[in-house]
């Protein structure tokens, strides 16, 4: 199935989970991508989303300027939702389910996976990367695919 993965974070906790901006070197510059994209530890590549309104309403609160909205633009989610429909055990292998595993050591964040035209219908507050691994897992099943939204929020 053709999903979207996006992943809205503190612009501040950026580092935590080993995302860099990916730069390019033009005669003696070093310049941004344009719209910007970021790239993790295990070579994924996001890009970074300006227009944040359509976020905003599926969140639920107006999206400030201290949180970056990154879409997945490599295709490895893929790889983890054949990996779940065949049974295989090595979900804890898989890089993308590591690097959103990570997300838990953040303040706050959100996880948001949708099919193309569809909205979502499911969301659920995270507080355990064994919570992310599983909430993912079971949106993914061919049998009952999931349109969710996983998030933690920042404690007050």
């Amino acid at each position: 199935m053709d999903y979207f993965l996006d992943i809205i974070i503190p612009k501040k906790e950026i580092e935590i989970v080993k995302l860099n901006e990916k730069l390019f070197i033009w005669e003696e510059g070093v310049y941004s991508c344009n719209p910007p994209q970021y790239i993790s530890d295990f070579d994924i590549i996001f890009e970074q989303i300006e227009d944040v309104q359509y976020f905003s309403k599926i969140v639920g609160e107006e999206l400030t300027d201290d949180v970056i909205v990154l879409h997945l633009k490599s295709d490895i989610l893929f790889d983890l939702e054949y990996a779940v429909n065949n049974h295989k055990s090595i979900l804890e292998e898989n890089i993308l389910l590591n690097f959103l595993n990570r997300l838990i050591e953040l303040s706050q964040f959100y996880i948001l996976m949708v099919r193309e035209d569809e909205n979502v219908k499911e969301y659920y507050e995270i507080s355990t990367k064994e919570e992310i691994s599983m909430r993912l897992s079971d949106s993914l099943r061919w049998s009952n695919p999931k349109d969710v939204l996983l998030f933690k929020k920042k404690e007050s």
